[in-house]
């Protein structure tokens, strides 16, 4: 009777770990599954006090799901993020560097994501938004913005 519970053990066990160690190692990750074509892009830009600029222009086809969005931590007056045909999206406070959306911000096609600020230091701002752009056109930078890879 030990010998076979024991056995019955061994197989219990070596059909959960094989069925664990398939799982895990031929399982593909659905978190893309509703994008299949998307691809993550990131862009950010720097600028003067009281100033702003494009940080990055979605393609006008396809659509632009907007993730994150930071400034830098210690910018006084904070930085405001805002996109042409549809408003302000979020604006830091000093210490609040980042906001994550989650699922994600849909941006219309060809709008401007833009951060500003009203501060009046004489400092650099930064400012960098992440998002899932679905179609596999190539990020649209402007002349002072840099997309990182």
């Amino acid at each position: 009777m030990k010998r076979l519970l024991l056995t019955a053990a061994i197989v219990v066990l070596v059909a959960a770990s094989s069925w664990g160690s398939t799982n895990y190692n031929s399982s593909k990750s659905n978190v893309y599954a509703p994008f299949p074509n998307a691809m993550i892009t990131t862009a950010s830009i720097n600028f003067s006090a009281g100033e702003g600029g494009v940080v990055y222009t979605t393609p006008s086809n396809g659509d632009f799901i907007l993730t994150q969005f930071c400034a830098g931590p210690n910018a006084f007056g904070g930085v405001q993020l805002e996109a042409a045909n549809f408003g302000t999206i979020a604006e830091t406070e000093n210490g609040a560097a980042c906001y994550t959306f989650t699922p994600g911000v849909s941006i219309p096609p060809n709008s401007e994501l833009t951060c500003s600020t009203a501060g009046f230091h004489k400092t650099t701002y930064f400012c960098t938004i992440s998002g899932i752009q679905t179609t596999p056109s190539s990020p649209t930078p402007t002349a002072t913005a840099t997309v990182l890879p």
